[in-house]
């Protein structure tokens, strides 16, 4: 387990919220870059992450303490955004199945530009995850865990649970196509 984390981890297994939430301070940022990164809308990324850390602290007992926490965490955040996005999949399906007219249509949607849309850097990051999200899921996932979140490729294959050669073949994928969708 990373260093910092074993006290924390083994308070928080007997109860104490405090310890979980000194591990939640130490990878929420990753945990929140890892939600951005693989596409989740900004309205959303907060509950998301929440979800994630609900997840994280009811299934504490069964953490295997001999593993790094972080890649744990992670693969629970993973997980989440996966079953928002097969949600959402299964939405537009419905809402798409019943026949809207024009109008109708743009009652649901929300393309109003948030406050924090209107910087520089904001617009970058929007930028980057429609980049991102023109990636296959799989080389996605590679790409956001290893150069968004941190993981090394280790720990990127442990929370995906495939092969460290797989991983260094989907990085390598991802950063190819990257480069060329960069310069579109």
């Amino acid at each position: 387990m990373t260093g910092g984390d074993d006290n924390w981890i083994a308070q928080a297994i007997a109860g104490d919220t405090a310890a979980f939430g000194a591990c939640v301070r130490r990878h929420g940022a990753a945990l929140k870059q890892l939600v951005r990164g693989m596409g989740v809308p900004e309205t959303d990324v907060d509950d998301v992450v929440q979800d994630t850390l609900v997840a994280a602290w009811r299934s504490l007992a069964e953490f295997d303490r001999s593993r790094p926490f972080r890649p744990w965490l992670i693969r629970i955040g993973v997980n989440k955004v996966r079953d928002l996005q097969r949600f959402r999949r299964v939405r537009f399906f419905l809402f798409n199945a019943v026949p809207m007219d024009e109008s109708e249509w743009h009652a649901w949607a929300d393309d109003a530009a948030s406050p924090e849309q209107a910087s520089i850097a904001q617009w970058d990051l929007i930028r980057v995850t429609r980049i991102l999200q023109r990636l296959e899921p799989d080389l996605r996932e590679a790409i956001v865990l290893t150069a968004f979140v941190g993981l090394s490729q280790v720990e990127a294959a442990t929370t995906l649970g495939v092969s460290l050669k797989t991983i260094e073949g989907r990085v390598l994928r991802a950063r190819n196509k990257l480069s060329g969708l960069m310069d579109r």
